[in-house]
């Protein structure tokens, strides 16, 4: 474990892990290199091969098909913008498109993709997916519908750079498949256009998150999504499932779970807030945990627990929040939480900061917030590592934002807090990190305020003492998730 202060912000870690790709297995694929320039590996109104019937195999993404060949900007229908190409058939609202390109040798930088689609995007580099854009996570199927509808002239005037990172590219002929989903099936309108070419050595990108040798991230969540039902901001569903005591049950937590503390207002902000009951929940007799259950609290998740829950999970890759959150004086017995779990045993608390009293806080972590690795989260047994420690900060954690961020691969665990990289760990010097029988399955996010459920760790609310727990409030600003391409 290791103690570490960096920005007034001090923080306890440990288990964790900086930056670098895995070099993957080649790939064999058919020869068709573009001549292109050094400068664009791929231009804009080049020659692409496409599909607009039914789904082809899984192998298109990275085999070359012998498809009907057009070149670029690609249209389908009206108010399309600069065409070249018109396509016809397009009853399923999916068109697939692919080709190959040549490279003597692989940059060490990689390449880049400048691309845009009316309306949403995904693309592979022999059979890695680099980009993804409007539209949901998980599988993506023929039926995959976009998550909005920009017309032709917007999505140009908002192209997305993605990063090919040198992983997931192979010396001789390389492959880029794109499949481009309308908003409904039989749409009126569609259109793709793109370029691969060198790093762009300045300037920030312009896809949000974007983050050298990872790219653009496959989830990115800056709590923008408006309802389309009250025409006022909220929690995209194609993202995050927002859990209700009906089905979480009664949590270990003195906290029951409502959909109705969390919001996001109209600064972007998501708030999953916590608050006094007038009268407590009381649990079964035969179930653990607090008997009186004296507050309602927020959950969100990314795992499936009915039919038609989003879902989104990945074994490796990086993991990133910025908030702010509810730790100071007057939270006793809250625990603001950004962590993984997968279908093992296995957890990843990426950032726990803890609530205290103005009085009696010997126990807490005053000021700070934790990252912890569990085998096993019984508390007892096998229990990888617990971080306990008490110390303060110069300036708390709970006075501003930060951002937290989780790197997981093959080769090495990292953890960095507003960009600076606390710790690092390998298979070598922490191997139950990499212990299929723990971290074998994929992990997916669970962001919640948790309220008690522990008086030896973090404290239980008091009903006779209202004031030491004010009404809580942890602030999200934005959570990304980028996939770990090193190996294909």
């Amino acid at each position: 474990m290791q103690f570490r202060r960096f920005g007034g912000v001090a923080v306890v870690v440990a288990l964790l892990l900086p930056a670098g790709i895995v070099a993957g297995s080649g790939m064999a694929h058919a020869p068709e290199p573009s001549r292109a320039s050094q400068s664009d590996v791929v231009d804009f109104g080049s020659d692409w091969r496409f599909h607009s019937g039914s789904r082809p195999a899984d192998s298109w993404r990275f085999v070359r098909q012998d498809w009907e060949s057009g070149t670029a900007p690609f249209g389908v229908g009206s108010d399309t913008g600069p065409r070249k190409t018109a396509i016809d058939g397009t009853e399923t609202g999916t068109v697939y498109f692919q080709k190959s390109f040549g490279l003597a040798d692989v940059p060490e930088a990689g390449l880049e993709l400048t691309t845009w689609a009316d309306d949403g995007i995904v693309a592979y580099v022999n059979g890695t997916e680099i980009a993804r854009r409007n539209l949901p996570t998980g599988p993506i199927r023929a039926a995959t519908r976009a998550s909005s509808r920009p017309s032709s002239v917007a999505a140009q005037r908002a192209s997305s750079r993605f990063a090919i990172p040198a992983t997931a590219l192979d010396p001789g002929t390389n492959v880029i498949a794109v499949e481009v989903h309308a908003a409904s099936p039989g749409t009126d309108n569609l259109s793709f256009d793109a370029r691969i070419g060198a790093v762009s050595p300045t300037g920030p990108a312009p896809t949000p998150g974007y983050l050298a040798g990872w790219g653009s991230p496959s989830v990115s969540d800056d709590f923008t999504y408006v309802d389309p039902a009250t025409g006022d901001p909220g929690i995209d569903p194609s993202i995050w499932n927002v859990r209700g005591r009906d089905d979480l049950g009664l949590l270990p937590d003195a906290a029951v779970a409502n959909r109705g503390q969390v919001s996001v207002d109209d600064e972007g902000i998501a708030h999953l807030r916590a608050r006094w009951l007038d009268e407590p929940v009381i649990r079964p007799d035969d179930q653990d945990g607090p008997h009186r259950l004296w507050h309602e609290t927020s959950y969100l998740d990314q795992r499936v627990l009915e039919k038609g829950d989003a879902s989104y999970a990945q074994k490796y890759g990086r993991w990133e929040i910025r908030a702010k959150v509810p730790s100071g004086p007057r939270t006793y017995g809250s625990l603001a939480a950004f962590w993984l779990r997968n279908e093992k045993s296995g957890e990843i608390d990426i950032m726990e900061a803890w609530g205290y009293n103005l009085i009696g806080k010997s126990r807490q972590r005053v000021d700070t917030a934790t990252t912890t690795v569990h085998t096993k989260t019984a508390g007892n047994g096998d229990a990888y590592a617990w971080t306990q420690s008490d110390y303060g900060a110069e300036v708390p954690v709970w006075k501003d934002f930060h951002t937290w961020a989780f790197e997981y691969t093959p080769d090495y665990a990292a953890l960095f807090v507003d960009d600076v990289q606390l710790v690092r760990v390998t298979p070598e010097t922490h191997p139950l990190l990499w212990s299929t029988r723990y971290f074998s399955s994929p992990l997916h996010v669970r962001l919640n305020l948790h309220v008690g459920s522990s008086e030896k760790f973090w404290g239980l609310p008091d009903p006779a003492h209202r004031s030491w727990t004010q009404n809580l409030d942890f602030q999200v600003d934005h959570v990304r998730i980028w996939k770990f391409i090193g190996t294909r």
